[in-house]
């Protein structure tokens, strides 16, 4: 199949899932998502040719892993898919900016003024989320390991953050 007609009705995302194969659970990033197929990331994936069933909170379907490259794969789906349903879970707003800004960095064409965050937010502000997000990862319980990690690595980046805008650790 050409690149064209995949890149067809594709929207570029970065939506959580699991996926189910071979009596396991893998945690997943769903990269890009289309009617008939998907787009995975993860530490850990199935065997080539495992039978998949790919799951966003009630969303469910089922397919099969079709080709695989260090942490990514890509899988088919059985049957076709409402892609809008899939990302709606995360926010169609969102959802819209990320596919314009992806498509004009494709184009390497100057993303859309209105599509950068301009001042919406102060390094206060951030550092503030910043905060929350590292105490929300946190409480989390069974991170594995890997992502354990990061999260060590972005708690020591709010922490810097924090530092530089009010003078305090913690």
């Amino acid at each position: 199949m050409s690149k064209e007609k995949r890149s067809q009705g594709r929207s570029n995302v970065f939506l959580g899932a699991t996926l189910e194969a071979e009596s396991q659970i893998y945690p997943v990033r769903i990269r890009n998502v289309s009617a008939g197929g998907a787009l995975l990331e993860a530490q850990l994936l199935p065997k080539l040719g495992a039978r998949i069933c790919l799951v966003r909170g009630e969303l469910r379907m089922t397919g099969v892993l079709v080709w695989q490259s260090g942490d990514q794969a890509g899988v088919t789906f059985n049957a076709p898919i409402d892609v809008a349903a899939w990302v709606k879970r995360g926010g169609a707003a969102g959802q819209q900016r990320v596919d314009t800004i992806v498509a004009a960095l494709r184009k390497k064409v100057p993303v859309p003024p209105d599509m950068h965050p301009g001042d919406a937010l102060s390094l206060r502000d951030i550092s503030a989320a910043l905060d929350g997000l590292c105490e929300r990862l946190a409480s989390v319980d069974e991170i594995p390991t890997g992502i354990a990690e990061e999260l060590v690595k972005l708690d020591t980046l709010a922490q810097a953050l924090r530092k530089s805008v009010t003078g305090r650790s913690f």
